[in-house]
Formats: C-alpha cells, sequence, structure tokens
C-alpha cells in the first residue's frame, strides 16, 4: 500500500482547475501535518490507508495543500472533484466544509474563504427572476417582499394555521412557508391543511381562485389550471406543487395555451 504526501507548497497551479479553499486551523500537531489531514479526508484519503487508491487517482483528484501562512492553510481541490451539476452545493459543502470539522488531528478549524474559477460558476447562472422578476410575478413593484416561517412549527391545528396566514395576508405577506418539523403529524395533517389554508386564501383581497389538487402535474391537474386561468380572467396564479426541476416547464406551457403569460 504506498504512501501518499498531499503537500505541494510554493506549487503554481492551474486557478482554472481547482477550486481553492482557506482554512484557519488550530493544532497540537505541526501544521504540515493537520493541513494534510485536512486535503486527505476531503479527497481521496481518510483516517487511515486505502488499499483501492492508485497513483492515477491519487494524482487527479486528490486535494493539494498550496500554502501554509501561520494559522492559515489554502487548498486546491480538482475541479473535477466537484459535481456541481446534480450535486448542487450540499456537495461542494461536502468537500470544502464536510468531515473535516470532526477530524481528530485538528482542535479547530473554520473555512475562511474559497475561490471558484469561472468554468466552475458558469454552471450556476444566479437568481433565474431577480428582484424584478419576483415583483412582477407578485404584482408588487415597490412595496417589501415580506415573507414568514408559521411559529409554533408544531402545535397547530389545519384551522389555526389556516387563520394565521390569512391574517398574514391581509398585513402585506408575500410569501410563507412550514416550518422543518412540521410534515404531516397527526395534529396538523397536510391533505387538512392545505385545503384550509386554500380556502383562507380564496378570501383574500385580489384572490379570485383557490383550490387544491394532489396531482396538479397530471393532465387533470393542468386542466383545472387552464380552465380556472380562462374562467376567471387570471393574471396571475401561484401554483404549490412538485418540483420546478421536473414541472415547472409544464405549468408554464400550460399557462401560456390558456393565455396566461408564462413567466
Amino acid at each position: 500500500m504506498s504512501s501518499y504526501s498531499y503537500l505541494a507548497l510554493g506549487e503554481e497551479i492551474d486557478r482554472e482547475a481547482y477550486v481553492v479553499a482557506k482554512y484557519r486551523v488550530t493544532t497540537d500537531l505541526p501544521m504540515e501535518k493537520a493541513a494534510e489531514a485536512i486535503a486527505a479526508e476531503q479527497s481521496t484519503g481518510t483516517w487511515t490507508g486505502i488499499a483501492t487508491l492508485k497513483d492515477d487517482v491519487f494524482d487527479r483528484y486528490a486535494g493539494k495543500v498550496t500554502s501554509i501562512d501561520g494559522d492559515m492553510v489554502t487548498l486546491a481541490f480538482p475541479v473535477e472533484d466537484f459535481s456541481g451539476r446534480y450535486g448542487g452545493v450540499p456537495q461542494i459543502l461536502s468537500v470544502i466544509a464536510g468531515n473535516l470539522f470532526g477530524l481528530g488531528s485538528v482542535k479547530g478549524v473554520r473555512l475562511e474563504d474559497v475561490f471558484f474559477p469561472d468554468s466552475f460558476l458558469r454552471q450556476y447562472k444566479g437568481p433565474k427572476f431577480g428582484d424584478e422578476g419576483m415583483r412582477n410575478m407578485l404584482s408588487r413593484p415597490e412595496k417589501p417582499l415580506v415573507g414568514t416561517i408559521v411559529k409554533p412549527k408544531v402545535g397547530l391545528s389545519p384551522k389555526d394555521t389556516a387563520e394565521y396566514i390569512y391574517e398574514a395576508g391581509i398585513g402585506g405577506l408575500t410569501n410563507g412557508k412550514d416550518d422543518e418539523t412540521l410534515v404531516d403529524q397527526t395534529f396538523c395533517p397536510i391533505e387538512e391543511r392545505t385545503k384550509a389554508v386554500a380556502e383562507a386564501l380564496s378570501h383574500e383581497p385580489g384572490v379570485v381562485f383557490a383550490t387544491d389538487y394532489q396531482y396538479m402535474g397530471s393532465e387533470s391537474g393542468q386542466s383545472i389550471l387552464r380552465n380556472a386561468i380562462k374562467e376567471y380572467k387570471l393574471t396571475g396564479a401561484v401554483i404549490c406543487s412538485c418540483s420546478p426541476r421536473m414541472h415547472e416547464a409544464t405549468f408554464r406551457k400550460t399557462a401560456e395555451s390558456a393565455g396566461l403569460n408564462p413567466y
């Protein structure tokens, strides 16, 4: 089993081929040892030797310790270690800010800065609509956009939740959400909660139609949307259903077929 060094101090790297991260490290070990432990853990190594790690894998995918300045350590991770398209931000964080925080070889470590090459950043085009787009969709050109998370996070009934949302809407709320621990508990089942909130929102000023349907992404669900746009001459629609990645294009196409601006 080969022994590998992650130290590449002073090495000139292609900044377009690496994601470069800077860490402030506290350790009782020599800083080189602690830095190598971080580079190994976050790329091709772990806390012990790996029989399956081969030279070509190490050369292509291993993180590099390119600089140590006092307690500041700079690491370079090959862009191929990242899966931006499917892994997104969670996968990026798992590389630059993952298991390293639990390493026994360091007393403390903090991610201070990170540099992403242009080739990497081009995968992320930024907000799809931006502030202006959101204001157009919400017909709110000047007033603040106000969001809320329903509290308490657990304990409210469907009726209580609906009243909360209705009163917040009257006060100027533009968007809201359940808290992370509320899903489908017995005291507030998701189906009852959804129906209660939809009913409450139907009485908000400016709302002319509100409903709930379990299968909005289906053809029957699209028919509900299409018919509502035509019957009520809707100028906008808010749809809380499915993943945008899966069905955004579906809803836009349906809205456009009924005469509504899909954007």
